[in-house]
C-alpha cells in the first residue's frame, strides 16, 4: 500500500475514533502520532528528527504556559468573588440576574478557560437560580453557548485561535478589534432569546442567601489581588509582544513564575488541576497533520474545496465559516483547526488569494461549531453533566431543542458579519 492509501486510512480511523468517543481524545492523537512516525518514518517521507519540528513545541509550551496561568486565576477565587458581588448588588430581579450571569460567562470566557468558566459559573448558576426562581436547565445551556462565543475574544481560552495566533501573527489587539463587536451582537441576541424562550418559572424571588458576603469565596485576598494583577499585566504584555520584542512563549512562563513567586498559591495543586491532555493532545496532532502533509493527504483535500475558497472572498470566507462550524459539530473543534489550517494557508497561496478572511473563518467557525451538539464541545459537555449531577435531567433533544436555533442565529450573523468586513477592505 502506497503512503498515500495508508495516511488516508489513519485520517479516517482518527475521525472515526473521534466521533465515537470511545477514547479519550488525547490519546487518539498520541496513537495518530504514533502510527504517523512508523509508517512516515518507514516510508522515507520524513526522519525521526523531522519530528521534533512537525511537534511544533513552541506552540505547545505557549498553550501549556496559558493553562497554568489560567488555572491558577481561577483558584484565587476571582469568578467566584465577581458573581457574589454582582449578584448582591443586582437583588431579587431574576430576569437581570440571568442576564448578568450570560455577561459575565461571555466576558470571563474571553479572558479564560472556557472549561473553567462553565465549572465555576456553572455553580454560581446552580446556586443562584434556586434562589432566583430560574430556570436552570435553559439558562446553563445557553451559558454553555456563550463561553464559546466569548471565546473569540483573545487567543487564550479558545485553543484553535490560540493556534491559529500563534501561526499567522494575530495579535492579541486584532482579535479585540475583530472579534469584540461579533461577540457584543452574539450576546444581545443571546438575552434577547433567553426572554423569549423564558427563563424565569414565575413567582417571587427570595432574598434569602443573597447577603452572602463575596469574599466568603475567597481563601486569601492577598492571593486574589496579586492573581488577578498579574494577569492584567499577561495582557498587556502578551498584546504588546510584538513591540517589546520577546517571544509569546518566554513572556507566558515568565508569569507562570511570577505567579507562583508572588500569589502565595500551591503550585502542586495547580498542576494537578490544569487539563494536560490538551497540550498532549496538540502536540500529537501536530505530528499527525505534518505526516498527512508529507504524504499527500492534505494536498487531495485542498484541491477538492479549492473552488470553495477561490470564490469571491466576500462569499468564501463566511462559507468557509460555515463548512467549519458543522465540521466542529460532530469533531472537536482543535484537530478541524488543525486540519483546515494547512490547506486554507496552501490555497490561498497558489491562488494569490487574501487568507486573513479565510483565518478569521477557521476561529470563528470552530467555536460557535461547538454548539451544535452536546459531546463536540468541553465546555457543553461540563455544563450538560453539572446539570445531571443536579438532577435535571438533559437529553441531546432537550439540548437541540433550546440551543441549536440560537447557535444557527448566531452562526448566520458570524457569516454576514465576516462577509461584510471582508467586503468593506477591514480585513
Amino acid at each position: 500500500m502506497d503512503p498515500f492509501a495508508t495516511f488516508t486510512l489513519i485520517l479516517v480511523a482518527v475521525i472515526l475514533l473521534l466521533v465515537a468517543e470511545i477514547e479519550h481524545r488525547a490519546i487518539i492523537a498520541i496513537l495518530a502520532a504514533v502510527l504517523s512516525t512508523y509508517f512516515g518514518t518507514s516510508y522515507g517521507l520524513f526522519t525521526p528528527r523531522d519530528v521534533t519540528e512537525m511537534l511544533n513545541v513552541e506552540t505547545v509550551l505557549f498553550i501549556t504556559a496559558v493553562l497554568i496561568l489560567l488555572e491558577s486565576v481561577s483558584r484565587s477565587g476571582l469568578f467566584d468573588f465577581l458573581g457574589l458581588y454582582l449578584a448582591r448588588i443586582i437583588g431579587p430581579r431574576p430576569a437581570l440576574i440571568a442576564y448578568t450571569l450570560l455577561a459575565l460567562v461571555t466576558i470571563f470566557s474571553g479572558i479564560s478557560s472556557n472549561i473553567t468558566v462553565m465549572m465555576i459559573m456553572g455553580s454560581m448558576t446552580l446556586k443562584l437560580a434556586e434562589l432566583m426562581r430560574l430556570r436552570t436547565k435553559r439558562l446553563v445551556v445557553l451559558e454553555c453557548i456563550q463561553t464559546n462565543v466569548g471565546g473569540i475574544l483573545l487567543p487564550l481560552s479558545s485553543v484553535p485561535a490560540l493556534i491559529i495566533s500563534l501561526k499567522t501573527g494575530i495579535g492579541f489587539t486584532d482579535f479585540i478589534r475583530v472579534t469584540s463587536p461579533l461577540i457584543a451582537l452574539l450576546t444581545v441576541l443571546t438575552i434577547i432569546y433567553s426572554r423569549i424562550i423564558g427563563v424565569e418559572e414565575g413567582g417571587k424571588a427570595s432574598v434569602k442567601g443573597l447577603a452572602e458576603n463575596p469574599w466568603s469565596s475567597v481563601k486569601s485576598r492577598t492571593a486574589l489581588y496579586r492573581s488577578a494583577a498579574i494577569f492584567t499585566m499577561f495582557l498587556i504584555s502578551a498584546s504588546l509582544s510584538g513591540t517589546m520584542g520577546l517571544d509569546l512563549t518566554f513572556i507566558s512562563f515568565a508569569f507562570v513564575a511570577i505567579t507562583f513567586l508572588l500569589s502565595s498559591l500551591d503550585p502542586d495543586e495547580i498542576f494537578r488541576s490544569v487539563d494536560w491532555s490538551i497540550p498532549f493532545f496538540v502536540g500529537g496532532f501536530f505530528v499527525f497533520v505534518g505526516g498527512l502533509e508529507r504524504s499527500g493527504v492534505l494536498d487531495a483535500i485542498g484541491r477538492a474545496i479549492a473552488p470553495l475558497l477561490k470564490m469571491q472572498m466576500f462569499l468564501a470566507a463566511p462559507l468557509l465559516l460555515l463548512m467549519c462550524s458543522l465540521i466542529s459539530a460532530l469533531i472537536d473543534n482543535i484537530p478541524v483547526v488543525l486540519l483546515l489550517y494547512p490547506i486554507v494557508e496552501e490555497v490561498a497561496l497558489e491562488a494569490g488569494l487574501r487568507p486573513l478572511p479565510l483565518y478569521w473563518a477557521l476561529i470563528i467557525g470552530s467555536n460557535l461549531g461547538g454548539n451544535f451538539t452536546t459531546f463536540a464541545s468541553p465546555s457543553v459537555l461540563i455544563g450538560v453533566r453539572m446539570l445531571e449531577r443536579n438532577g435535571v435531567p438533559v437529553s441531546m433533544g432537550d439540548y437541540i431543542k433550546i440551543g441549536v436555533p440560537l447557535t444557527l442565529m448566531q452562526i448566520g450573523i458570524a457569516m454576514l458579519y465576516l462577509s461584510a468586513l471582508t467586503l468593506v477592505g477591514y480585513l
